[in-house]
This record gives C-alpha cells, sequence and structure tokens, in this order.
C-alpha cells in the first residue's frame, strides 16, 4: 500500500523542511565565530534541539510512515523474531523522543525568561557546563516514563502483516496502549503548563520593563512562541484523544487522524520559525548558501614573462 496523496505531501514537507533545518544549523556553526548572536544560548539549544528533531523525523518515517504504509514489509519474515522485538524498541523510541521534545521546550521558554529578567547577563546563566548538565536531564529523564512500559514482557505489542493491504500493522493490548497514551499526555500537559507559566511571565516583563528588550531578542521570543504554539496544539489533541477514547466517543474519532500531521509539525515548525521571526538567521542562511554555490576556481601556477615568449616560440 503506497502513500496516499496526503501521507506524500507529510512526508515531502517533512523532507524539505528538515534539509532547511540542516542548513540553518550547518549555518549558525559556520558563522558562530563571526556573529556574536550565535553564540549566545539561544542558539546553542537549537543546535542540540535539532539532534532530538532529527531523530524523531528518521524513526517516524521509516519505523511508523513507512512500516504502515508497506514499505518494511520485505525486511520482517512472517514468523520472525523482529516482529515481536522490533515494534517494543520502535515504540518506546517514538515516545521517548517526544517526551525529549517536550522538555526541549521547557527549556526554550526558560531561556527566553532569563532573557526579559536579565537581558545583558542572561548568557551567563547559560553556561556551556549548565547546558550540558541540562541536557543530560532531558536526555535521561524520559527513560524513567517509557522503559517501564515498555520492558514490561506481560504487554502485548507487535507487528502483524496484512497481506490483503500490504501493510504491517502495530498492534498493542489495551492496557499499554491506555498507559502509554497517559504518559504521552501527561508529559505534554506538564511541559505546556510550565512553558504558560514562563512565556505570560516573559510578557509582562517585557511589557512593565523600561530597558527595552532588544530588537533580536525580541525576535527570538516570537519564534519560541510560534514553536511553543505548535507544542499547545499536540497537547489538546493528546488530551482529546485519551478523553475519546476513553469514553469511547466513535463520532469524534477523526482526532486519531492528526496524529500523523501533528508529529511531522512537532520536528518540523523550528526551521520555519527561525526564518520567519528572525532576520539575523535569515541573513546568516544566505550568506552561508552563497559561499557555498560560489566555488573557488582552480589557479593554474604563475608563469614568468620568460617562459610565456618561449612558450610562443615553441608554438
Amino acid at each position: 500500500m503506497a502513500f496516499d496523496a496526503l501521507q506524500f505531501v507529510l512526508f515531502f514537507y517533512s523532507c524539505i523542511s528538515m534539509a532547511v533545518y540542516s542548513i540553518i544549523i550547518f549555518s549558525i556553526l559556520n558563522q558562530r565565530r563571526s556573529l556574536p548572536i550565535l553564540r549566545g544560548s539561544f542558539f546553542s539549544l537549537v543546535v542540540i534541539h535539532f539532534v532530538a528533531d532529527l531523530l524523531l523525523f528518521f524513526e517516524f518515517n521509516i519505523l511508523f510512515r513507512a512500516r504502515k504504509y508497506g514499505y518494511l514489509n520485505g525486511i520482517f519474515p512472517d514468523d520472525g523474531a523482529a516482529l515481536f522485538t522490533v515494534p517494543r524498541i520502535s515504540n518506546a523510541l517514538h515516545y521517548y523522543v517526544k517526551i525529549i521534545v517536550y522538555i526541549g521546550q521547557v527549556y526554550f521558554a526558560l531561556n527566553r525568561l532569563t532573557s526579559a529578567l536579565m537581558p545583558l547577563d542572561y548568557n551567563n546563566i547559560w553556561t556551556l557546563n549548565r547546558i550540558r548538565a541540562i541536557t543530560l536531564v532531558q536526555w535521561l529523564v524520559p527513560l524513567a516514563a517509557v522503559l517501564p512500559v515498555h520492558l514490561n514482557m506481560q504487554f502485548t505489542m507487535k507487528y502483524i502483516k496484512y497481506n490483503d493491504e500490504n501493510t504491517l500493522r502495530l498492534e498493542t493490548d489495551p492496557e499499554s496502549t491506555e498507559i502509554i497514551a497517559y504518559i504521552d499526555m501527561a508529559c505534554s500537559v506538564l511541559c505546556t503548563i510550565f512553558s504558560i507559566i514562563m512565556y505570560v511571565w516573559t510578557l509582562h516583563v517585557v511589557r512593565k520593563s523600561t530597558t527595552r528588550l532588544a530588537s533580536v531578542e525580541l525576535r527570538l521570543l516570537v519564534s519560541a512562541l510560534f514553536v511553543f504554539i505548535v507544542l499547545t496544539l499536540n497537547t489538546v489533541i493528546q488530551v482529546a484523544t485519551v478523553i475519546t477514547n476513553h469514553i469511547g466517543i466513535k463520532e469524534v474519532m477523526f482526532i486519531n487522524d492528526l496524529s500523523y500531521p501533528m508529529v511531522d509539525l512537532i520536528y518540523t515548525c523550528q526551521p520555519w520559525a527561525l526564518l520567519m521571526c528572525s532576520s539575523v538567521m535569515r541573513k546568516n542562511v544566505m550568506t552561508t548558501l552563497r559561499r557555498r554555490s560560489h566555488k573557488p576556481v582552480p589557479l593554474s601556477a604563475p608563469t614568468t614573462e620568460k617562459e610565456d615568449c618561449n612558450t610562443e616560440a615553441t608554438n
């Protein structure tokens, strides 16, 4: 079963977005020495967050989208052990990375709050060692939420081939499905609440402050708010999904169909938010692209006037 029109558009969009995202990250790393703003803590968080977004892009499009539409059927034998081991790993990885992304949005909110409270000194708080420490926390904490469920062998997680549809479906037991949905929803809700508190506080400080926030910092705040809106939409969908599944309202089960587009938005919104809101980022990307497009012309060894004359004589 090949991609339908919607899935093809989403896949194409996600590939283009991640290509743009990669160019942005390359330009940040390449231009850091010449542009002090790119050495700031916000862009350090962007680079770190890119790793999680990139991982989510690959695992989602390979282990979920490609698998669901039959592109991995040949990899899994009909009676192979992979039909039982891979889905458990795939499901754990998917929700693990999603929680990492959720926590990353809290860090962006905290970064913007500190930039409003201490506009001149906030980068002194976000030292390299502290960023490394919170990144370690960001990647370790989700393990406590994900591993207990996926390591419990009493829960059923397996792939089932449907030859008539040419697809490979992930099937889980109702109990584990409900637990995972609650975990995903709880993490998304908590991170959204923390972020809302910090963004409201930030906007209040910016509005009341007698010291005007620098234009660059203000644009980065708007960029972070755009990405936060996507997290909020995801939270709304997570809550609605849990409620409708619990109550059993089949008339609104179309909410489940929003899960794929929502995941695509989660890992692709960052580059577009940066390009739309930050003129510094746009100029930086254009500078990087111009430098890459102008390839150096190989120069031949210089010849002396005497050598030129001798060459003409022999010719």
